[in-house]
């Protein structure tokens, strides 16, 4: 491995017309071509900055979506109404968004709801073996021996419990016997991209990365995997902000946290059905931080005009010395795929990195990432910083680079 690495290595992701995949390629070939700076990504900061990362350039994209919007119209789109890319940005990238397109395979059979599995959807075998077909395709078309794979689809209902999903046989049987009532679509994603080696990045709230037999399958095959629904927005401030009424022993009666937001992921959270794991990991994290639970409500809407920007309005009412009540409100507003992109770059390269390391299972250096990190119970961002830096020394210890931060 050289300081940077430069072999190319593919990025699929699912979702590939979002905005927030459009906003993640666009950004990577600005960067490639140093039309912006590399703020918001954490790996440009040391220590991880010294690590032997996949260029920007070395990433070939392709991926799956429902959707038939072409990458250009949803550039566009991001141009024109969240005014988050520069003409001069658009016009330097259209051509590559054009040929990524070329990549971008129609899924239009992977958006089930499990409570309602439409009958006339070919079975999960051949769903699956589908988009293995899609992984092998991308792979060879661009002579890749690495490729990284990246759900970014919208958040859909779950699947009931089962039993089933809990160990490889029961994961196998499920597939074999069509349960579509108890496989999510995202769990289908996280099966196809592990079966084909690749490391896999859950960066949404849906159903699958979390379950026991993808953990197995993912240990059989000896591959890295991380998830679950990246933290970008109002749960990044509630696991920065939380430990300050902790450490001096304040009491939190009640955290109340009203979201609004206007993009395709706000749509989709207009479904109660489909926000109910958002609202889960969002509701939890203050349990875990304070050791008790308060009332602390979230609520999501949906507010069209707002594009790709969201605003977060927290009020957070709590007692200090002789049981005085005082309160604390702040205002977040932020451009959600701003926020996010970054961190998925972040997440590719740390990725494709564990695998080129040998690793495999849960990368649980990654918890900071997300909201629901996975066999991980600190919720203390900073905390969950500081593992991930002591990652980085310990991969620059092992290459003979380390030095202080």
């Amino acid at each position: 491995m050289t300081p940077t690495e430069a072999a190319p290595i593919g990025v699929w992701i699912i979702g590939a017309r979002g905005d927030i995949a459009a906003t993640l390629m666009v950004g990577a070939r600005a960067l490639t071509r140093a039309l912006v700076s590399d703020t918001g990504l954490i790996t440009a900061r040391a220590p991880l900055a010294r690590l032997p990362l996949a260029a920007p350039a070395a990433l070939r994209f392709g991926g799956i979506d429902t959707g038939t919007r072409r990458l250009t119209e949803a550039a566009l789109s991001l141009y024109r109404v969240s005014r988050t890319i520069s003409r001069e940005t658009l016009d330097a990238v259209s051509a590559d968004l054009d040929a990524i397109d070329e990549d971008i395979a129609l899924g239009s059979d992977m958006a089930w709801d499990p409570g309602e599995p439409d009958a006339a959807l070919p079975p999960l075998d051949l769903l699956v073996e589908r988009l293995r077909g899609h992984l092998r395709g991308f792979r060879q078309r661009h002579d890749l021996s690495r490729v990284v794979v990246v759900n970014l689809m919208s958040c859909l209902p779950g699947p009931a419990p089962s039993p089933l999903r809990d160990d490889l046989a029961g994961l196998e049987r499920m597939i074999a016997d069509d349960r579509k009532d108890l496989m999510s679509p995202a769990a289908c994603y996280a099966w196809a991209a592990i079966s084909e080696g690749c490391p896999y990045i859950n960066f949404t709230p849906n159903a699958g990365c979390d379950w026991g037999g993808i953990g197995a399958l993912a240990a059989a095959r000896q591959v890295p995997f991380y998830g679950d629904d990246g933290k970008t927005g109002e749960t990044l401030l509630k696991t920065a902000l939380a430990h300050l009424f902790a450490y001096r022993n304040l009491q939190v009666l009640s955290w109340e946290g009203v979201n609004l937001l206007g993009n395709n992921d706000g749509r989709a959270l207009a479904d109660p059905r489909n926000r109910a794991a958002k609202l889960g990991n969002k509701e939890r994290v203050l349990t875990d931080i304070l050791g008790y639970a308060p009332h602390a409500g979230v609520t999501i809407n949906y507010v069209p005009s707002l594009g790709d920007w969201k605003t977060a309005w927290d009020l957070i009412h709590f007692t200090g010395f002789l049981d005085v009540p005082m309160t604390m409100q702040f205002t977040w507003q932020g451009c959600d795929s701003i926020l996010a992109a970054p961190l998925v770059l972040d997440l590719v390269r740390l990725a494709d990195l564990a695998q080129r390391r040998g690793e495999s299972g849960p990368m649980t250096h990654l918890a900071g990432f997300f909201k629901n990190p996975l066999g991980v119970r600190e919720m203390d961002f900073h905390r969950q910083f500081e593992a991930l830096l002591g990652y980085a020394e310990a991969c620059l210890t092992d290459l003979g680079q380390a030095d202080a931060r």
